[in-house]
């Protein structure tokens, strides 16, 4: 008998692959903040988001005197939930970027966490982020004007 016809099997080799993925977890570096600790908004990334997100805080602090810092989540699953929460819960405002639609990082997080992030930036007309999008978007939602940002890429002929 085997995993797929014995249902005490089954139970036992689910249980020792979840014990594996509670081991890797410690083994899988934890996101860190990067960018002062006060600041007046935390963009919170994950998957190709990084660079742009970097290159935004830098604009930001330069061109706009807002001074933001930068959670890149790399792992999904397993998801450092715990270490998460507790940069999140310390931070001013939490706006949440990615290439998507429906915000499918921002429900996962609520679903895995309870946190629900301050605003969303979010993109999904196949084009990539650029520094600007961000930019603008943050200081609309910094300014109460918007929650959920929604850039266009131009295309220019």
């Amino acid at each position: 008998s085997d995993e797929f016809t014995n249902p005490g099997k089954r139970q036992m080799m689910h249980a020792k692959r979840m014990r594996k993925m509670d081991g890797l977890t410690k083994k899988i570096p934890a996101p860190k903040l990067v960018g002062p600790e006060n600041a007046q908004v935390t963009l919170l990334g994950w998957g190709s988001t990084e660079g742009v997100i970097r290159e935004a805080v830098e604009k930001l602090a330069a061109e706009e005197g807002i001074v933001a810092n930068h959670l890149q989540v790399r792992w999904l699953v397993p998801l450092h939930a715990d270490e998460i929460l507790a940069i999140l819960s310390k931070s001013k405002k939490v706006i949440l970027v990615e290439n998507n639609y429906s915000g499918q990082f921002a429900r996962y997080l609520r679903s895995e966490t309870g946190f629900a992030a301050h605003g969303h930036i979010r993109k999904w007309d196949g084009e990539p982020f650029m520094p600007h999008h961000i930019v603008e978007a943050v200081k609309k939602q910094l300014a109460g004007a918007e929650k959920i940002s929604v850039p266009v890429h131009e295309i220019l002929v």
